[in-house]
């Protein structure tokens, strides 16, 4: 799979389990359904992609790799703090999307990658059309409140440490199907740990069991195929803007769900965004 078909198929299983997340706050704290859902997602993913050869990888590489889990935990939780004060997924997503300018500026920088103007428009049209659909462009200062800002601030700031501590240890051999394991891993640990630090039950309820699946075949498919991405990419912000059109995915949802309204703004943020995507391609 090429890193474009990867930051897709990303796209549509983060989507998923961004909506699953918000199902399972309303039951769980966030730290309990993480551990669940990324311990979960670790156990699948080691058994289709970990084999003994990968070990010297992993060990070589193990500073960074933990530097991304560390960096996994702390954006996701900020992610989850942020969808728990906004209701609306798409203005966090939007405020997220400043991660783009860290990785794209990184990418030229550091990794060498050369600079493409048309991908560059193309990026720069996904985020107008994610500002477009996400409503974010308009939105009032009694939107804005520094709780729900400052920890999409803070998760946007955290992926982009994630995808960067995840591309050293990509350019030194490792898969991006190897390293997401050991990020999830890492990840998962730290929110089992902070769940047993401030007691929270470990325990779902049956009823819920199904949440639980959603949220690790979610994570499975969303998350080994962002980090194929990584790996693959020419330049780490292409596959971030990519992957960033789930807002799209997100929206269409709303409409059929919660009776979301189109708009003039709306359609032409679905437009930029697929022709961001086509030049990005």
């Amino acid at each position: 799979m090429d890193w474009f078909a990867a930051a897709l198929l990303s796209a549509v299983g983060l989507s998923a389990q961004a909506l699953v997340y918000q199902r399972l706050q309303k039951h769980y704290p966030i730290n309990t359904y993480m551990a669940w859902a990324w311990l979960g997602a670790t156990v699948v993913l080691a058994a289709l992609y970990l084999r003994p050869e990968h070990i010297g990888g992993i060990a070589r590489n193990i500073v960074p790799l933990l530097l991304s889990g560390a960096s996994s935990m702390a954006g996701n939780y900020a992610y989850n703090r942020a969808i728990r004060l906004q209701d609306n997924i798409g203005y966090v997503e939007a405020i997220m999307s400043w991660r783009l300018i860290i990785t794209y500026v990184y990418s030229l920088l550091l990794l060498g990658s050369v600079f493409e103007p048309l991908r560059l428009a193309g990026m720069i049209l996904i985020i107008a059309g994610v500002l477009a659909v996400s409503g974010a462009w308009r939105m009032k200062a009694s939107d804005v409140k520094i709780a729900w800002l400052g920890w999409a601030l803070l998760g946007g700031f955290f992926f982009a440490l994630l995808s960067i501590f995840a591309r050293f240890a990509n350019d030194d051999g490792l898969s991006g199907e190897v390293s997401i394991i050991v990020v999830l891993l890492v990840a998962g640990l730290g929110f089992l740990t902070a769940a047993i630090g401030e007691k929270s039950s470990l325990k779902i309820r049956i009823s819920h069991i199904h949440l639980i699946i959603a949220v690790i075949v979610c994570a499975v498919v969303g998350n080994a195929a962002q980090f194929v991405s990584y790996a693959k990419s020419p330049n780490l912000a292409y596959a971030i803007a990519v992957d960033n059109s789930r807002i799209i995915i997100l929206f269409l949802v709303g409409i059929m769900l919660v009776s979301q309204s189109w708009s003039r703004a709306k359609a032409i943020g679905i437009a930029l965004t697929f022709g961001g995507i086509l030049l990005l391609a």
